[in-house]
């Protein structure tokens, strides 16, 4: 059963101006080592840029997912996005975000995105059983 929806659309050049204007203080408040190491490691044409902001997408879906927007003590950080050795994604949850979702009774996450040159888009499913 579907308990949570979230969606997500965003354009690479909004993160890389975040990236310039307030540096490593934003990619520190928002992406984990992981995410970071992992964009680093991309071969995609698209770049690091481009990888990064699908993942502020799938964090931002997340959230929707959740209910509680980037409120109620739930962190960008608390959402991090990983990839499966198929290069399928996933994401965990800590914190805040892993206790709300929790609470509603996800027992799994559904995450999809895609991107091009100049923009990107994240939707991510919440299931639970009855």
């Amino acid at each position: 059963m579907i308990i949570g929806y979230g969606i997500d659309i965003m354009k690479p050049s909004r993160i890389q101006d975040a990236i310039m204007r307030y540096k490593d203080e934003f990619l520190n408040r928002i992406y984990t080592n992981t995410e970071r190491d992992s964009a680093n490691r991309k071969r995609y044409i698209s770049g690091f840029m481009e990888v990064l902001t699908v993942y502020w997408s799938v964090k931002e879906a997340t959230m929707k997912a959740l209910g509680t927007g980037n409120r109620h003590g739930v962190r960008f950080k608390d959402i991090e996005v990983c990839h499966e050795g198929s290069g399928r994604p996933y994401v965990n949850l800590y914190g805040v975000s892993k206790e709300t979702a929790d609470k509603l009774g996800v027992k799994n996450i559904i995450v999809s995105m895609s991107h091009l040159d100049d923009i990107v888009v994240a939707g991510v499913i919440f299931e639970g059983w009855i």
